[in-house]
């Protein structure tokens, strides 16, 4: 059956879904837990910016920063934010909630708890059994408090990720489809965070939804579980430094393709997958629609910053080579992976020279952050390395969300090279010397 729908461009955003001006679609609130980071606040911008929904309530551990509301515009006034804790009991939780909000439609969940990495690549993703006991805690505390208050969401859309397929562990099947069985080789919490949330719905009559984005690209000034600013200080400081900006992996690394996920462009996903009721109770893969490589963005990031750039090494003798530890790859056959490098840009960050480039930049600049204090190093830095050195592709398929419907878009450079600007603007690093993006 032949169907057709209204779509619309947003900037560097197209294929963009409309909405009808009905009464179905107005004067809707949402919670968003996790806003200040870099999912949980592209997910307030994209809600706040659209008048049908009435009240929007922020959840965050801690107190947001400054550009919390200015940045949203006349939006904010439709926003509030809640400081809560939600390691608290969930009786704790629900209290809090009662005095802020009487009734929900959508629930968008973003928190998300990283404990510090102890270094390389391999260890970013190393200490599971911690982080899904961390981010279970997080999730179920907080269903159970809404649980204990009369607030039923008619949708409830959660946030996990291509760690679903486990492409961290080794080589997974490629493209990665929703369908796709469990990886049971690593404690992974994405299973748990799922079959509560489907239990959950089915107690209180919800429908509920899953997106699963790659690494994901934005700009917030408390979110540095971010690969952009890792790998946009390293480019800043080899062009104060006058040096190329070397390629830590291999050329298996270099050519690998991947996906990116832009934030804006999840958050769109998220808003219709809640204000479209054929896709409830469904997972999604989510990702700007193109494919993408560290190869072709090399040359671009040396053309921003007015810095030359290098291939990976072709001497072998260079390389060191770290084994992935599991024997069995995720699809259950097959070769294990190798992660092949000439350095790190965590080892990088040890440099004398590199830190005291920094301290020159940051005082010219005004830059807020210091990427080498010590609990921001290995998040910065190892998370960088996480997406720079591998070996397989990192590939998911969006054709499901396709074939419901969706149809946005954006080319993963360009969002890059704004989400630097934006970065730049927060203070958080310094800004490319191109103004305008040439593809």
């Amino acid at each position: 059956m032949a169907s057709s729908q209204l779509v619309h461009t947003n900037g560097i955003f197209y294929g963009l879904p409309s909405y009808p001006d009905t009464s179905e679609y107005q004067n809707l609130t949402a919670i968003v837990t996790g806003a200040t980071g870099v999912s949980g606040y592209h997910m307030v911008k994209v809600l706040s910016t659209s008048p049908r929904w009435g009240k929007i309530l922020c959840l965050s551990a801690r107190p947001p920063p400054e550009n919390f509301f200015s940045d949203l515009g006349e939006g904010a006034r439709r926003v509030e934010h809640l400081a809560v804790d939600l390691l608290l009991k969930p009786t704790g939780i629900a209290d809090r909630l009662r005095d802020k909000i009487q009734n929900v439609h959508s629930v968008f969940y973003h928190s998300y708890m990283h404990p510090l990495p102890k270094g390389n690549a391999t260890d970013f993703w190393g200490n599971a059994d911690e982080v899904s006991k961390v981010n279970v805690s997080l999730f179920e505390n907080f269903i159970g408090a809404l649980q204990k208050t009369n607030l039923k969401p008619k949708r409830f859309v959660l946030q996990t990720g291509t760690k679903q397929y486990a492409f961290y562990l080794g080589p997974a099947a490629i493209p990665a489809f929703e369908s796709d069985p469990r990886v049971t080789l690593d404690e992974n919490f994405y299973y748990t965070q799922e079959d509560a949330l489907s239990a959950y719905c089915q107690a209180v009559g919800a429908k509920w939804n899953v997106t699963r984005p790659s690494y994901i690209i934005g700009a917030v000034r408390d979110g540095l579980l971010n690969h952009l600013i890792g790998v946009g200080i390293y480019a800043a400081i080899q062009t104060h430094l006058k040096q190329p900006i070397a390629y830590p992996g291999d050329y298996h690394a270099w050519d690998r393709e991947q996906v990116q996920s832009t934030g804006l462009l999840n958050a769109y996903f998220a808003e219709w997958l809640a204000l479209t009721d054929d896709t409830g109770n469904e997972a999604f893969n989510i990702h700007d629609g193109f494919s993408f490589t560290w190869g072709r963005l090399w040359p671009y990031l040396a053309q921003w910053y007015n810095v030359g750039w290098n291939p990976p090494e072709i001497d072998e003798a260079k390389y060191r080579v770290m084994q992935l530890p599991g024997k069995q790859t995720p699809r259950g056959y097959g070769p294990q992976a190798t992660l092949r490098s000439t350095f790190s840009l965590l080892e990088w960050s040890y440099k004398p020279e590199v830190e005291k480039a920094w301290k020159e930049i940051a005082q010219q600049h005004g830059l807020v952050l210091d990427p080498f204090d010590d609990h921001y190093r290995s998040r910065i830095f190892s998370f960088a390395d996480s997406a720079l050195i591998g070996d397989a592709p990192m590939v998911t398929s969006i054709r499901k969300a396709r074939q419901f419907g969706f149809f946005g878009a954006v080319d993963s450079y360009h969002s890059m090279f704004n989400t630097l600007h934006e970065l730049a603007r927060l203070k958080l690093i310094v800004a490319p010397t191109v103004s305008k993006f040439e593809p």
